[in-house]
């Protein structure tokens, strides 16, 4: 065999291919024998089918094509070896006229992973915060695991601050104009901690200081900027009635709140705090790691140079809107079209989403996986098998059918390996930068910090 590359536009890869004749004829004959042994054709015993016969049941190009792609996996394996090509999927073929007892050539279009210029790891500086647990946290966190363990005891008093009252209320949504947006249902148990931020101001004045049997109302407008476009600007109202005001029961600090908490047997809240403290660090170094890697992936990816490529792109946007419509008719039992008009989203928005999405995606993904080829990052089987006992352990599962949950599905055991594959790379990028130790981040790290918070505390009260 002898190969020849024509070309390469981008990540698409031109290579003529010429076959010996003898191969070419060795496997014809191969297939040849194949079919007279196993076709059933009138009038003529299996094996003893006359080629001429075959050739007209099958069709001639038929055969020398078949014989053709018995003989590609070999050379593709040679191909992509001498020329050093990373296939994105099966070539397409475009084949010569073909003449018994003339050499062979055909032409293989390509499509190879795009060439991904990393920038050099070692120029690139992140700060990692020194984490330190002061005594004052492990006493807030004390306080906040005593306050989730906390039995309620009804009272027959007024509700205070911290007051978890037992209610009843009905909702309904108006119009800005006054009109009936949403009629009353029935009424709605629930339990109402006061003391909790995420209760509603308007919902916490008008219940404070009312005893049980009382029925109040709360009303309020919903922003303008709620992330569900449809309910921005209307008004909502809650007719409540209080069944029940209890306060909380804190348990006692000894061992038994320690084995609740901490799931280990400890005697003196010494014990328990240097505990809490070693957690409570191991927990925010992790948090750190996981911060500092993302910064890192974000400047490494910023700093590459590579196009994506088309294909790719359109592949990924088929996928990110085939998981959305599935999401949307999980959730709401609806169409992606209903949805988007449900949110004010014309499709014209939605398919630029889709678009930033998919390649922002792609760019991150190409960069990583040039880095886990730079490093030889792969995944290795025990390493698989001790990440499915770290779950079970973690999640008091039995080991055997979290085991089957991984193996016996492709989908389910390629996203295990893709996570482990990928928080290896994420380790060896920062084996390979360099990392500053510091006690408090500098002004452009702190501020990009407060920003993303706030994003989030953002996105938390909605």
């Amino acid at each position: 065999m002898r190969t020849e590359l024509l070309g390469q536009e981008k990540n698409i890869v031109r290579v003529k291919v010429e076959f010996a004749a003898a191969d070419f004829m060795a496997n014809l004959s191969e297939i040849m024998k194949d079919i007279t042994q196993k076709a059933n054709i009138p009038g003529f015993r299996k094996g003893h089918t006359p080629r001429r016969i075959i050739e007209m049941r099958f069709g001639k190009d038929n055969l020398h094509k078949e014989a053709l792609e018995k003989m590609l996996p070999e050379a593709l394996k040679k191909i992509t070896e001498d020329y050093d090509l990373n296939m994105m999927d099966a070539p397409d073929l475009k084949i010569d006229d073909i003449r018994e007892g003339e050499p062979v050539t055909c032409e293989l279009t390509i499509e190879v992973m795009p060439e991904v210029e990393l920038p050099e790891l070692g120029d690139i500086e992140v700060e990692r915060l020194n984490q330190d647990v002061k005594d004052e946290g492990i006493d807030v966190m004390v306080s906040a695991f005593r306050k989730n363990l906390a039995t309620l005891s009804p009272v027959d008093k007024a509700a205070g601050e911290d007051s978890v009252v037992s209610a009843s209320f009905v909702t309904q949504l108006l119009n800005p104009d006054g009109s009936e947006e949403m009629p009353a249902g029935e009424p709605m148990p629930s339990n109402i901690d006061l003391s909790e931020p995420s209760v509603r101001p308007e919902v916490r004045d008008a219940i404070l200081g009312k005893s049980k049997g009382d029925e109040v109302r709360a009303e309020f407008e919903i922003e303008e900027e709620h992330r569900d476009a449809s309910l921005a600007g209307k008004k909502i109202y809650y007719e409540i009635k209080i069944n029940e005001v209890n306060e909380k029961i804190l348990p006692d600090i000894g061992p038994k709140f320690f084995k609740e908490v901490l799931n280990i047997d400890l005697e003196t809240e010494a014990d328990f705090r240097q505990e809490m403290k070693k957690r409570m660090l191991d927990h925010q170094e992790n948090e750190e790691t996981a911060r500092i890697t993302e910064e890192a992936i974000e400047v490494i990816v910023g700093r590459s140079k590579l196009e994506v490529p088309d294909t790719l792109m359109e592949r990924q946007i088929a996928y990110v809107k085939e998981q959305d419509e599935a999401d949307v008719k999980q959730r709401y039992n609806i169409s992606m079209e209903d949805y988007l008009r449900d949110i004010s989203f014309d499709e014209a928005q939605y398919e630029q989403a889709v678009r930033g999405k998919s390649h922002d995606t792609l760019r991150r993904t190409l960069v990583l996986d040039e880095i886990g080829k730079k490093f030889g990052v792969e995944v290795k089987r025990e390493e698989i098998e001790a990440e499915i006992s770290r779950q079970a352990a973690l999640h008091g599962m039995e080991r055997a059918k979290l085991r089957a949950h991984y193996y016996k599905n492709e989908g389910n055991m390629s996203r295990l390996s893709n996570k482990l594959f990928y928080d290896k790379v994420g380790k060896s990028i920062l084996e390979n930068i360099k990392i500053k130790h510091v006690d408090k981040l500098s002004k452009a790290k702190a501020d990009g910090e407060n920003a993303e918070n706030a994003e989030v505390d953002a996105v938390s009260a909605e």
